[in-house]
Formats: structure tokens, sequence, C-alpha cells
């Protein structure tokens, strides 16, 4: 297995070292010198056209857009998804309101700032399985805080529209069962369609 990861800033690195303990092969672009053990490294700008003309993409299962600008992550996506159809993206997001673009540019599975506490908590609970599914099974995490005008407020956690409430959280108590209650904050397991359908009747109805 050959992974591409576009980016070797600190994120780019501590991806890369898991990747490495797992005996995957990497091959890591970055335009700043940064070279690291154990991986190919090419010193380019990602967003050169030149570059991908002579990197043979049928070598990858999958790439990592690990670069600090959304923008140019953006750019990146959706290079590669042109490139190379069937090719696992997984991208670096900053800023939440570039999660839905990344998504449109062909992303598979974008990692921010929500997401990542939303696994913290789930991780908690129900340890590694969880959080191999995410990326595996196109599954996605999300947190909502409940107010008291909130229909789920005062409900039982479970289902809803084919995504299932994995953990409740208040007052720095967290459960994975029970009554939701007001002021809580809730973490909520689904494919991305599911949890839009969640948010129109239950979160912004």
């Amino acid at each position: 297995m050959r992974v591409l990861l576009v980016g070797l800033g600190d994120f780019g690195r501590s991806v890369a070292k898991i990747l490495l303990s797992r005996g995957v092969e990497i091959t890591a672009i970055d335009i700043q010198e940064n070279v690291m053990d154990g991986i190919d490294f090419i010193r380019r700008n990602a967003l050169s056209e030149d570059l991908w003309a002579e990197i043979d993409l049928e070598k990858y299962s999958s790439a990592v857009i690990a670069v600090p600008s959304d923008i140019d992550a953006l750019l990146l996506i959706m290079m590669l998804r042109n490139k190379k159809r069937d090719m696992l993206i997984i991208a670096r997001c900053n800023d939440p309101s570039y999660r839905e673009k990344m998504f449109m540019a062909g992303a598979d599975y974008v990692v921010d700032i929500s997401t990542i506490t939303s696994q913290m908590i789930i991780s908690t609970i129900f340890r590694e399985d969880a959080e191999k599914k995410l990326i595996y099974e196109n599954i996605h995490v999300r947190t909502y805080f409940i107010d008291e005008t909130s229909p789920l407020a005062g409900t039982e956690a479970g289902n809803f529209d084919g995504v299932y409430i994995l953990a409740i959280e208040k007052d720095g108590k967290t459960k994975d069962y029970g009554i939701i209650e007001s002021n809580s904050r809730i973490a909520v397991i689904g494919k991305i369609e599911d949890l839009r359908k969640f948010e129109d009747r239950f979160i912004n109805p």
C-alpha cells in the first residue's frame, strides 16, 4: 500500500508517523525542504500542473491533503479527483465553513476540529472500533448543542432518521444512553446525507 501525502508540516508529519508505524509506503510533497526518515520526499509546489504530469497516480491507493491553506486544499482535491476517480482522498480542514466545499470538490473524508473533538468523545466510550469505521465506511460524526427549545430535549437517545446518538455530554459528564437533557451536547454518527436530514428535522427545523 502506498499513500500520497501532500503537505509535510506538523499535521502531515503526525500522519506520516502513524502510517509508517503500520508499514505503509509514503511519498510526501512539500514546497519546503522537510525530509523525514522512511518516506520518499519531493520538494515541489503541489499546485504545479507540471508536477502531476510527472507522478504516476496509479501507484497510490489514497492521498492525504495536509496543506495549511483550505483554498489550496480545495484545488488539490479537485485536481486529484479529476486525475484519478477511484482514489481515496482525505483532507485537512482548518475552517469548518470549508468542510462541505471539500466534500463537493471530491474529498471522501474531511478532518476538521469539530470532527476531531467528536472522535475524542467517541473513542473514550467505544475505544478504537468506532474510529476505524469513520474513515473506512464513509461515516461522519457531528456534535450539536441541545437547548431548552430543541425538539430532542427530553427524548430517549437512540436511532433517529438513519443516524445514531453515540454520546450525551452535560456538565462534564458523558453517557451513551438515557434521556437527552436540555443544555447538553450530543455526538451523532451517520452518513452525511442522513446527518443533513437529521439536522433539518431536529437541529434547524
